[in-house]
């Protein structure tokens, strides 16, 4: 009885929650789990956030937090497990023709709203880091869609490395800011096959353009999908980059951040 009223009790003081209200609430006061501690993940969690993703009704996100609290589903959950997650399944219904491109277009864009969002209010719930090291994240030309990229972003300066992100970017573009400023290392984000010579044409634009050496790697769904051929050595084989992999912590090592991301434990 007494949980039942406190459900209510939260579902109400969460009424009304705008994107940014939900963004602020999810980052400040959903507590990390104890340590060595792991979430189990939800299917029915995930299903709420894909319905919301679908319509965009921001009457859910105040059910939708209450339930994120309920199940003490951390920030850094929603961000590194939910969101992904939705946007896999978005994509699946597309490609099973369920939903056509424009309503997969305006959830993917619902998620990475959402996304933006949990970044800002991240950035202000945890001032005073003082980062120490600088990444150029980039998507190769016919690149459609820059969500994976923008969760990459996210999880890169949670670990305290400032990230420039520069989407499908000119030649001229790329030199010029090589000129001026220093990187640790380069990171491209591939959707799939068709990515894999507009990769390898990026990798020897960034060698010519910078005067120094610098790590190039490349990861996204060129790398963890399914499709045949997607060996990370053939991948780096045919692109050229120093690293490919899907697991931020292997690319942070390869580029020599591995400390940024131990200290942001």
């Amino acid at each position: 009885m007494d949980g039942d009223v406190r459900s209510v009790l939260e579902m109400r003081s969460s009424a009304n929650l705008s994107l940014r209200g939900f963004a602020m609430r999810v980052v400040s006061e959903l507590a990390r789990p104890s340590e060595g501690g792991h979430e189990s993940f939800s299917a029915d969690l995930a299903r709420e956030i894909v319905s919301f993703a679908r319509t965009g009704d921001q009457g859910r996100l105040s059910v939708l937090y209450t339930h994120l609290k309920q199940r003490r589903v951390t920030a850094e959950g929603v961000m590194d497990v939910y969101l992904p997650h939705a946007v896999q399944v978005i994509g699946q219904a597309w490609h099973d023709e369920e939903i056509d491109v424009l309503h997969a277009s305006m959830a993917c864009a619902r998620m990475q709203n959402l996304l933006r969002e949990m970044g800002r209010a991240w950035a202000s719930d945890r001032t005073g880091r003082v980062d120490d090291g600088r990444v150029l994240l980039t998507l190769p030309v016919g690149e459609q869609h820059s969500l994976g990229a923008m969760l990459l972003a996210n999880q890169l300066r949670r670990r305290g490395v400032s990230v420039k992100v520069m989407l499908l970017p000119r030649l001229a573009e790329l030199r010029a800011l090589l000129k001026r400023s220093q990187f640790h290392a380069v990171f491209i984000s591939a959707s799939n096959a068709t990515s894999l010579e507009p990769c390898a044409k990026m990798v020897r634009e960034l060698r010519c353009c910078a005067d120094y050496a610098i790590p190039i790697i490349i990861g996204g769904g060129l790398v963890s999908s399914a499709f045949a051929g997607n060996d990370p050595l053939r991948i780096a084989e045919i692109t050229g980059a120093d690293t490919v992999t899907s697991d931020i912590e292997r690319a942070l090592h390869a580029c020599g951040l591995q400390q940024v991301s131990a200290a942001a434990e």
